[in-house]
């Protein structure tokens, strides 16, 4: 089978780039589906010397994919993580993951979280705030303390500090407007959840994946897996695969994960973000994308006896028909 590898190359550790590929992570799996027979081929969709759509198009054209194994995103907007595979779409090719519908909602934190509370998943309260308007009316009626201060359209921890976790009312505003001076687009102001951070990502063919725990210390009042601690300080967190919870709160976890798909649309593979408290298994959100270069995907499958090139042929024959 010929499968075109779309994808962005990271080129550095800013924020910008934070849900890129490294070229070590694209020749992986670019090995890993020839080892499964394929033909591959990646194109790289950013970058300066092949930004152009049309010259994408027509690369495209003369690879002639049967799949389009998709890991691309656009370079700003709330639409970013659906762009491509809505131009595959139209284009007549099929593509693995999630429908472009499905990734925009994703996106959007705070649309997802209504969808998911609405099928019967604990969610924590949050309110968009996107001028002084927003903000004015915010202040007349806001959420119980404490509360944490995130951009609406992103992900990876984007935006995200200990600083953005607000026990007091009079450092809430400044936080909001700091927030919202980076991200115009949108912040999203939720109640925060004090909670261990749990993961669980599914995978069509293959079924729900073990659970993962994301162990730090705090940084302050809160305990918040921040940009930081993702991307630049990794070694302080302790991952645990698969997540040493009991058998009744693992249960809840998949419960809540499989309400929150369905709901959300989300097809091919993915990964629902949790936080588990003593009470309760409170939503956060799903990434219908979530990285396949950490390895924390494979490592799940491996607990369960598949390794990395039987999760990527699931991925390949769940990919969505032309």
């Amino acid at each position: 089978m010929r499968i075109a590898l779309t994808y962005n190359e990271k080129r550095s550790t800013t924020e910008t780039e934070a849900e890129f590929d490294t070229r070590a992570t694209i020749d992986a799996l670019s090995a890993r589906l020839g080892r499964l027979g394929h033909q591959v081929t990646a194109l790289e969709v950013g970058g300066l010397a092949n930004h152009s759509i049309p010259r994408l198009i027509d690369r495209l054209r003369r690879v002639a994919p049967d799949v389009v194994f998709d890991l691309a995103e656009g370079e700003r907007g709330a639409f970013r993580e659906a762009f491509y595979p809505a131009l595959f779409e139209q284009l007549g090719l099929a593509c693995t993951g999630s429908s472009p519908s499905t990734r925009a909602l994703c996106l959007d934190k705070a649309l997802a979280c209504r969808v998911v509370g609405a099928a019967g998943v604990a969610v924590p309260g949050g309110t968009v705030v996107r001028s002084e308007r927003d903000l004015a009316e915010f202040v007349r009626h806001p959420l119980e303390p404490p509360w944490i201060v995130k951009p609406n359209y992103e992900g990876s921890s984007k935006g995200i500090t200990p600083a953005s976790v607000v026990d007091a009312p009079a450092l809430l505003v400044d936080a909001i407007r700091g927030s919202l001076a980076r991200h115009p687009e949108g912040v999203l102001i939720e109640h925060f959840v004090d909670g261990l951070d749990v993961a669980v990502g599914w995978v069509d063919g293959l079924g729900w994946l073990p659970a993962i725990a994301y162990r730090y210390e705090r940084r302050g009042r809160h305990a918040v897996y921040d940009y930081a601690l993702k991307h630049l300080e990794p070694e302080r967190v302790r991952v645990e695969i698969p997540a040493e919870l009991p058998g009744e709160v693992l249960t809840r976890v998949q419960l809540a994960a499989t309400r929150a798909f369905a709901a959300l649309g989300v097809s091919g593979y993915g990964r629902a973000d949790f936080r588990v408290t003593p009470n309760e298994v409170v939503f956060l959100e799903i990434n219908p994308l979530p990285s396949l270069g950490d390895g924390e995907l494979f490592a799940a499958a491996a607990t369960i006896g598949a390794s990395a090139e039987a999760l990527l042929a699931c991925i390949v024959r769940s990919a969505r028909p032309a």
